[in-house]
C-alpha cells in the first residue's frame, strides 16, 4: 500500500471483502463501524471464552453465503471503477484530439460515434487483460502483493504505463524547475 498507493492504486486490505459485505448488507455510515467495534468488545470483555462457542454455532452455510455476497460487491465495485475509468480516458484522448484539430471536420467529435466506440474498445480491452492479469495472480499465488505487481509490470508494457510513467517524470521536473526558479526568484 504505502509503494502503489502514491501511484493510483487501490489498497490491498485482508479487510477488504469485510468492509464490502458490511456496505452490502447496510452498513453506510462510520457509526455502523464504531458499532460493531462496541459489540466485539463487548463479547469479548463480557462473554470472554464463551463468546467462541458461540460463533463457532454459526452455520458456515451461511458465512459461506455471506462471503460470496461480498466477492460480488467488490467484483461489482471493480467492474464499475474499470468501465468509468475507461469512460474517462476516453473522454480525455477525444477532448485532446478535438483540441489538436483545432474544429477540423475531421475530428473525432465531428465523426459518427464508431470512432468514440473504437476508442473505448481497445481502452476496456487494455484495462480488462491488466484487471484479469492481477486477478488470475493473487488468485493462483495467494499474495496480493505479487497481484499488484504483476498488474503494475502489465500496465507499463501492455497498457500506456511507460508513456504515462515519462509524462510524470517531465511534470515533476517542470514543478522541481518552477519552484527552484520561484526561490532564486524570493531570495
Amino acid at each position: 500500500n504505502i509503494i502503489f498507493c502514491p501511484f493510483g492504486s487501490m489498497p490491498n486490505c485482508h479487510g477488504a471483502g469485510g468492509l464490502a459485505g458490511q456496505h452490502r448488507f447496510g452498513a453506510r455510515h462510520g457509526t455502523s463501524i464504531v458499532f460493531l467495534g462496541f459489540a466485539k468488545m463487548f463479547l469479548a470483555i463480557f462473554l470472554g471464552a464463551s463468546a467462541l462457542t458461540l460463533l463457532d454455532a454459526f452455520p458456515t452455510a451461511v458465512l459461506g453465503i455471506m462471503l460470496a455476497i461480498a466477492g460480488q460487491e467488490l467484483a461489482t465495485t471493480g467492474f464499475t471503477l474499470l468501465v468509468s475509468s475507461v469512460e474517462q480516458t476516453a473522454e480525455q484522448i477525444i477532448q485532446n484530439n478535438n483540441n489538436n484539430n483545432n474544429n477540423n471536420d475531421d475530428s473525432l467529435q465531428s465523426n459518427n460515434n464508431d470512432d468514440i466506440k473504437v476508442v473505448k474498445k481497445k481502452l476496456l480491452r487494455k484495462a480488462t487483460v491488466i484487471t484479469i492479469v492481477t486477478a488470475l495472480v493473487i488468485i493462483s499465488i495467494g499474495k496480493t502483493h505479487y497481484g499488484a505487481l504483476s498488474g503494475w509490470m502489465t500496465h507499463m508494457v501492455y497498457g500506456d504505463g511507460t508513456s504515462e510513467f515519462i509524462s510524470w517524470i517531465q511534470q515533476q521536473k517542470q514543478k522541481h524547475w518552477l519552484l527552484h526558479r520561484k526561490k532564486k526568484r524570493d531570495n
